[in-house]
């Protein structure tokens, strides 16, 4: 069964390089989002079996979503990675109090979100 990872970001160049790393892989699935208003939908429609969240976004920010997200019994399960232009140690206070498994700093390495993700896979093998 594919893995989902949904992406949720207002930066399309980074929605295509995240979406590009996994494109030959036939086991994983890449949704993306660009608009955070919309997310909370996507989530309970897909069930994505991981979320990379951006935090900065209009409408309604990474914090707020992950709120939402977090206090869903349905949804909060789903494993979040960060993935933000907020290099400030209170932004990764916050976001560890909801228990994400890990924050990634932006400009995005490729490398270390693959090496991340397939990491994340395989210790939650279903």
């Amino acid at each position: 069964m594919k893995k989902k990872i949904l992406v949720i970001d207002d930066s399309e160049s980074n929605l295509l390089l995240i979406n590009s790393i996994f494109e030959e892989d036939n086991e994983i699935e890449v949704i993306v989002e660009s608009n955070s208003s919309k997310a909370l939908a996507d989530i309970k429609k897909t069930v994505p079996d991981l979320i990379l969240l951006d935090l900065m976004m209009p409408h309604i920010d990474g914090f707020q979503l992950l709120d939402k997200i977090k206090g869903d019994v349905e949804i909060s399960s789903i494993p979040i990675i960060i993935v933000s232009a907020r290099l400030d140690s209170e932004a990764k206070k916050i976001t560890s109090k909801y228990g994400v498994v890990d924050y990634i700093e932006k400009p995005i390495s490729l490398d270390l979100i693959e090496e991340k993700i397939y990491k994340i896979f395989n210790n939650f093998v279903a």
